[in-house]
């Protein structure tokens, strides 16, 4: 099945959000150490790959925006 541009664009503003929320509140987790940045870039990318796979399997399971004639 074939996405719509509807759907795309939905998903995108939505995981962009999500990206957002994630990396706030890992840099709050983070705000009190004394860490350097290239590890925070790191944790935050390593649980944004997480939180985006769980992400993508939820909006696979979801049919609406799909066309199954393309």
């Amino acid at each position: 099945m074939k996405e719509t541009k509807t759907r795309t664009i939905i998903k995108t503003v939505i995981w962009r959000l999500i990206a957002t929320l994630n990396s706030y509140f890992v840099l709050l987790y983070l705000n009190d150490s004394n860490k350097d940045n290239l590890y925070k870039a790191v944790y935050m990318n390593v649980t944004g790959f997480f939180v985006y796979y769980f992400y993508e399997r939820i909006c696979n399971s979801i049919k609406w925006g799909k066309n199954n004639n393309i």
